[in-house]
């Protein structure tokens, strides 16, 4: 299997689901459609090529930044990596931009806060969570996870 296929094709495929998040946040549809389609797909992807890489002989662990170096010695577990910080991030962009409709926060400050999560991750979220917590006037995120069942999706 060409790897940088994989690759190419998990990239696109992330960029156009954010791009698709952002511009349909408000429809409920695209939660599902997201989640059941692209992330299950990305994840099977990851199982598939961690699986791989894992098993390749190569040595490491998660003791030390050495250990986890040379457990991305493998171009198996290298493609994984990746498709590991694709799946998070969308799903992390995903909960902001529900959470963005939940709490009606203009939409407009929801793209920086999507485009960093993409780009740098915890960036994004941090930036999210500043926004948010000037959205409900307290920094504490609490009650960050408890929702009533009729706001969740």
């Amino acid at each position: 299997m060409d790897l940088d296929l994989v690759f190419s094709i998990a990239s696109a495929l992330a960029l156009i689901s954010w791009v698709v998040l952002f511009v349909f946040y408000e429809n409920p549809v695209i939660y599902p459609v997201l989640l059941s389609g692209v992330i299950f797909f990305l994840a099977v992807l990851y199982l598939y090529f961690i699986s791989v890489g894992l098993t390749e002989g190569g040595e490491g662990g998660f003791g030390s930044l050495d250990d986890v170096r040379q457990l991305f010695d493998s171009d198996h577990a290298l493609l994984a990596g990746w498709i590991h910080y694709l799946v998070f991030d969308l799903f992390v962009g995903m909960w902001m931009a529900n959470d963005t409709f939940i709490l009606k926060i203009n939409k407009w400050l929801l793209l920086p806060c999507l485009f960093f999560t993409f780009m740098m991750g915890p960036v994004g979220l941090l930036l999210y969570l500043i926004v948010r917590a000037i959205r409900i006037g307290k920094f504490t995120q609490y009650p960050f996870f408890r929702k009533s069942k009729k706001q969740l999706i």
